[in-house]
């Protein structure tokens, strides 16, 4: 059996992680139909569904620990499942009762993107208690990292299939089911999601304690210089990311019409997009199978690799004529989707050895923050970008971003570990010298 598969072996892991498979999929459902329902009553108005999103994110995650970090991680997660169902059902009671509308969608999605700031962070706190072993917390981040990619990648095909039996509407009716069974799950499995955590945040009453724990996340990823600027690192270079991955690959294929073996238009577009999730599965099965003597610098490589897939997906266009074009911009996706896991797996891994208990929730939280910041920045300027220069410009200069970072990152990082390693190897003196 593959390292990353081995913790589906405990009993409490395989209920936490079968509870995510189906919520998961059940956001991918939600996200799908939510836009699909926009542009239906709203047209035009429909982006708002999805931008929305981001502000949420922000206000959630910067005020959010005033309230959340005073829960028990497990209640935490539970309750914000029973909630997610509710805010998914919002529309569809709105489509029996007064009719659907935009503001209903804009509702729902706010509530959903609110709740998973509360439910991530609080996840990732108790993967310690879960697997206490570090081999096995690489493994489980591996498998649960591998559980949304996959849903990203197959939410769509389920989609279609379900299209054919249910109406759109109750796409967000499968998706509150499956939060009632994630929650389920979680309650299941809660005693060993509680271990040594049992008692929530104290926290001083007031502005002071209110102020605390507004400014917990930032206080803890200074006290940790290195580790705080890689997840901060990360976090900003999601817009990039998203700009390259989620905008610009979808305008090339629009306008230069890349064809291969009578696959065109559409079809085009989702054989790059299956490229990009075969390599990003195919990189988290292997970054959360193998144990890194640096892990670091080996984040940084993987940057270093998806930075080179996204460049050479867009000098592509360029270098070769339309026929041969489908094929090449599908490696350069393959590549830049294996890079990925190698940077995020190692991170969470590393994140939640250096922060201990309700810490790795705060600190995660202040990532998220600084993420949705960022996609919501690049997904402003991309528009400026594309005007101005382009989408294959566009989607080379992300590409490159992705690349420096991924270079200045790896040599500072091997020095990094080079002193730590050469300060492990001195000898320690004796007792009495």
């Amino acid at each position: 059996m593959l390292p990353v598969f081995r913790p589906l072996a405990d009993r409490a892991v395989l209920t936490v992680w079968s509870g995510l498979c189906t919520s998961t999929i059940g956001e991918d459902l939600f996200r799908v139909a939510s836009v699909w329902l926009a542009v239906e009553v709203a047209g035009n108005m429909a982006g708002l569904v999805t931008g929305v999103q981001y502000v949420a994110m922000l206000v959630a995650g910067l005020f959010g620990g005033v309230l959340f970090d005073r829960w028990r991680p497990d209640r935490a997660m539970i309750g914000s499942r029973a909630w997610s169902a509710a805010f998914a059902l919002l529309p569809v009671a709105g489509f029996y009762f007064s009719g659907l509308s935009i503001t209903l969608l804009m509702i729902s999605s706010v509530g959903l993107a609110s709740l998973r700031m509360v439910f991530s962070p609080a996840l990732q706190s108790t993967i310690p208690t879960l697997v206490r072993d570090r081999d096995a917390q690489q493994a489980i981040n591996g498998l649960f990292d591998a559980t949304y990619r996959i849903a990203r990648l197959l939410g769509p095909m389920v989609a279609a299939l379900l299209h054919i039996f249910l109406p759109v509407i109750h796409f967000l009716t499968a998706t509150a089911l499956g939060f009632l069974v994630s929650g389920w799950a979680l309650y299941a499995a809660r005693e060993r999601l509680i271990g040594g955590q049992s008692d929530p945040v104290r926290m001083r009453p007031g502005w002071r304690g209110a102020w605390e724990a507004l400014t917990a996340g930032f206080r803890l990823m200074l006290s940790e210089p290195s580790m705080g600027a890689i997840l901060i690192v990360n976090a900003i270079l999601n817009g990039p990311w998203m700009v390259a991955l989620s905008l610009a690959i979808a305008l090339i294929v629009t306008e230069y019409r890349p064809t291969f073996l009578g696959f065109g238009g559409l079809a085009a577009y989702a054989l790059v997009m299956g490229a990009y999730g075969v390599g990003d599965v195919s990189g988290n099965i292997v970054a959360a199978s193998v144990r890194f003597r640096r892990p670091m610098s080996t984040m940084f490589l993987g940057y270093v690799v998806m930075g080179t897939g996204f460049s050479i997906l867009a000098l592509v266009v360029w270098l070769l004529p339309p026929d041969r074009l489908l094929p090449a911009m599908m490696v350069g996706a393959l590549l830049a989707g294996l890079g990925g896991p190698f940077f995020f797996v190692p991170m969470i891994t590393r994140m939640q050895t250096v922060f201990h208990g309700h810490d790795i929730a705060r600190v995660f939280r202040l990532r998220l923050v600084v993420m949705a910041a960022a996609m919501m920045v690049a997904s402003l300027v991309a528009t400026w970008f594309f005007d101005l220069m382009g989408a294959v410009a566009t989607q080379l200069g992300c590409g490159l971003l992705i690349l420096a970072t991924g270079i200045a990152g790896y040599f500072l990082c091997r020095r990094i570990e080079g002193r730590e390693a050469a300060g492990a190897s001195l000898p320690r003196p004796a007792v009495g010298e």
